[in-house]
């Protein structure tokens, strides 16, 4: 029964890689690495121990790229449902439920758009039926041993 759960389950992974790669494509068309600044500035005046940064075009361009990369090349892994695969998978699961809920909390905390925040909670949606579905898998795989 479970042999297939883990092709399953790297499907819903990979589905979530493409969301990021839309996710990603979003950001970069509406340079959120130049709005980014006001959101840092905003969670420094909260919490004075943030860091202020800047992301160049380039950095952030790079830096979505290598995980882009991460998520869609650990796919095959998934596929496996060994260790390794499941690992990979709570990983991006868990990231992209956070930047989802940072897309969604900046619009709110803004109140109005900022780059990301139209696919930002389809991230978190995803991430989330991805955690469920990792769970259940994990329920399962405890009860047949």
């Amino acid at each position: 029964m479970l042999s297939h759960e883990p092709v399953k389950l790297a499907r819903g992974y990979w589905i979530l890689g493409l969301a990021q790669v839309v996710h990603s494509t979003e950001e970069t068309l509406s340079q959120l690495y130049v709005q980014l600044n006001s959101m840092i500035e905003a969670l420094h005046q909260h919490f004075p121990w943030f860091p202020l940064v800047e992301l160049s075009a380039d950095v952030f361009a790079a830096i979505n790229y290598f995980m882009l990369a991460l998520i869609l090349a650990s796919v095959p892994v998934a596929e496996k449902g060994n260790r390794t695969g499941f690992f990979f998978m709570w990983l991006w699961a868990i990231v992209e439920l956070f930047n989802g809920a940072f897309h969604i909390g900046t619009w709110v905390y803004f109140k109005h758009y900022f780059p990301g925040g139209i696919s930002g909670p389809i991230l978190f949606v995803l991430s989330i039926f991805l955690i469920q579905r990792l769970r259940a898998t994990s329920i399962q795989a405890a009860q047949a041993t």
